[in-house]
């Protein structure tokens, strides 16, 4: 029994696949998310040869096959001093990993709990590492969402009390950060889109199936429910200032009014 082992780093907010596909002398097509880097490219990194596999995601993920740490870090290093700069603090936060075991006669369970078995094959391993790397796209993404909601919840106690009693440059930072959290979720409205190379009626059944799994897709829907809230928390305080302006403005008409016969009673 063989344990094929798959490792998913978030390392950037996302990678030049294109320039690191021209070095491979790899082909980049259309908006393909991903490059993969098979045996021969790697041996050009590690200096040795090995059946290993590396996916590199247009959004900043990279999943490892059959790699120890010693071997990852090789990569990363590489990849760091030719091509991009690399967040450390990222790769600590958001990492998948997973195993998968492989008979001798060649079948495969996608997890060890699963009660399915499929032939192996290269574009299972493909399916695999795709949606770790979803998954852990989605950590990054709900854990972002979770803070921008914390700071934006202070709204929530300040309205109920009926004033506004947030510093003006921290309200407009955390507005920013809703705007800037909804901007870059928009760009990822593809991330959960089945790869168009997964289209066969073999292939579309293990995708949704890992896909379930990792629970991708409930978790997109609770980040668009609680995208929402954003929109009505940040609705509601707009909403509030617009009130307040008005009642000034009503505040002033009515000072007017009565000023206006005081002052004809003067000399």
């Amino acid at each position: 029994m063989e344990r094929i082992i798959f490792n998913t780093y978030k390392v950037s907010s996302k990678l030049p696949l294109l320039q690191i596909a021209s070095f491979f002398n790899l082909k980049l097509e259309g908006w393909k998310e991903y490059i993969k880097l098979n045996k021969d490219d790697i041996e050009k990194i590690l200096k040795y040869s090995s059946e290993k596999t590396v996916y590199l995601y247009r959004y900043g993920c990279i999943t490892f096959v059959g790699f120890n740490q010693d071997e990852i870090y090789v990569f990363l290093e590489y990849l760091r001093n030719s091509f991009y700069e690399l967040d450390n603090k990222l790769m600590s936060r958001f990492n998948e990993f997973h195993g998968i075991d492989l008979s001798e006669d060649g079948d495969i369970k996608l997890w060890h709990e699963s009660e399915e078995q499929f032939k192996y094959s290269g574009t299972i391993m493909d399916i695999a590492a795709n949606i770790l790397a979803k998954s852990t796209e989605l950590n990054k993404i709900e854990a972002e969402l979770k803070v921008v909601l914390d700071e934006a919840d202070m709204f929530i106690r300040y309205l109920k009390n009926g004033k506004l009693r947030a510093n003006t440059k921290k309200v407009v930072s955390i507005i920013g950060e809703c705007v800037r959290f909804k901007y870059n979720t928009l760009e990822s409205v593809r991330l959960l889109d089945r790869p168009p190379e997964f289209n066969t009626i073999k292939t579309k059944k293990i995708f949704d199936i890992f896909s379930n799994y990792y629970e991708l897709n409930e978790r997109y829907d609770v980040l668009l429910n609680r995208i929402n809230v954003l929109d009505s928390i940040t609705e509601e305080y707009f909403s509030f200032r617009s009130n307040q302006s008005e009642r000034r403005l009503i505040l002033f008409e009515v000072f007017l009014l009565l000023l206006f016969p005081l002052m004809r009673l003067l000399p």
